[in-house]
């Protein structure tokens, strides 16, 4: 079994969310790293929703399916991390004062 992480972000603006492009590692720890500084990249005073997600990858289908999502991390619009579900807190490389 092939297991790889997905991690994007969502940004939200004038009542609209915008998904940002995703990348895929088969390292989770490096997925959340990835998908932090994406997060930190996020202009201040935009919120912003982060997520590594994990997939298997199903031969008898050759697709993979997307399963849990064990880091879930909300950035409020003073740059402030609130960690929904999971993850490193100690990894953050994210600038608490909002990028």
């Amino acid at each position: 079994m092939k297991r790889l992480y997905e991690w994007g972000i969502a940004t939200e603006s004038g009542g609209r969310t915008r998904l940002s492009p995703v990348g895929i590692t088969d390292d989770e720890p490096n997925a959340q790293t990835r998908m932090l500084d994406a997060l930190g990249a996020v202009p201040r005073g935009v919120p912003a929703t982060g997520w590594v997600t994990v997939m298997d990858y199903v031969a008898a289908r050759n697709d993979y399916d997307r399963f849990q999502t064990p880091v879930l991390v909300r950035r409020d619009q003073s740059g402030g991390l609130q960690w929904l579900v999971g993850g490193d807190k100690s990894a953050s490389p994210v600038d608490p004062a909002g990028g």
